[in-house]
């Protein structure tokens, strides 16, 4: 046993939690992690060359040996610092949690269980997600969303995000990793992008358990002052995987007056005869 009472069996999972300038967040997200119920896990964390007290934070919990930290050179963006993650991951599964998010006690274990349960086919597993949202000093609820479930796989270009993702790694390596060629250089869309890619080659698999906490702030990346980004990365990322998908597809594109872009129409393609 460790110091921390940790058994010397080999870890499963590696939980990795990419950061920016979150100091006021990690905190929660690292507690989460060390409250599972399931001790059997390495934690990497990786700091996108944050400029606050991120590395002092984590220097606190670098006392336990299944705690990795990597100080990135210089910022580059969500999809290069899961890249870079995905490099330093030795384990079967990896999940990916938001530094100003956190996990309900029995994500691990839950999820775990029923990704053994899976066949490998299965690419992803996720659950359902509590939405907080900062009101101050305090977190109220906002909703939990169950997410809808699609057997069409083109339903998901549009289908809300999901949390946690539960990935295998060996899928996530297939596909190419998390890839930055999108006009924002992976700084945007990340997930969705590696998610889409993963329903293209194996299934994804629910499970109706309240196991992420979502927090939303002023200062998330999805913010609709970022919009004018994403709807860059977005109109790249989806054009691009519809070629991987087969290439059936013309996509109607169309912005919102906020503007969001979203497909409102997938015409079908001419086979050459």
């Amino acid at each position: 046993m460790t110091k921390r009472g940790v058994s010397t069996v080999m870890s499963l999972i590696t939980v990795v939690i990419p950061t920016y300038n979150r100091e006021k967040y990690l905190p929660t997200a690292i507690e989460s992690v060390l409250n599972q119920t399931h001790k059997e896990w390495k934690l990497l964390i990786v700091d996108d060359a944050s400029t606050d007290h991120t590395r002092a934070i984590v220097e606190k919990y670098l006392d336990d040996p299944r705690i990795h930290y990597v100080l990135l050179p210089e910022n580059s963006g969500i999809g290069k610092t899961m890249a870079a993650a995905l490099e330093r991951i030795d384990t079967p599964y990896f999940v990916s949690l938001d530094s100003d998010d956190w996990f309900d006690e029995k994500t691990l274990e839950i999820l775990l269980d029923e990704m053994e349960r899976q066949p490998e086919t299965t690419n992803v597993v996720f659950s359902n997600t509590v939405f907080w949202k900062e009101v101050g000093d305090t977190r109220e609820l906002s909703e939990i969303m169950r997410p809808p479930l699609y057997e069409d796989k083109y339903y998901y270009l549009e289908a809300p995000m999901v949390w946690p993702r539960f990935y295998r790694t060996q899928a996530v390596r297939d596909v190419g990793g998390f890839e930055c060629d999108d006009p924002m250089q992976g700084r945007f869309s990340h997930d969705k992008y590696m998610l889409l890619k993963l329903i293209g080659t194996g299934d994804i698999h629910w499970v109706d358990a309240n196991l992420y906490h979502y927090l939303i702030h002023e200062s998330n990346n999805s913010h609709t002052k970022n919009w004018p980004q994403w709807t860059k990365a977005r109109k790249y990322i989806l054009t691009k995987i519809l070629k991987l998908w087969g290439d059936e597809y013309e996509p109607v594109f169309v912005y919102t007056p906020e503007g969001w872009i979203y497909v409102n129409e997938l015409i079908p393609k001419e086979k050459p005869s």
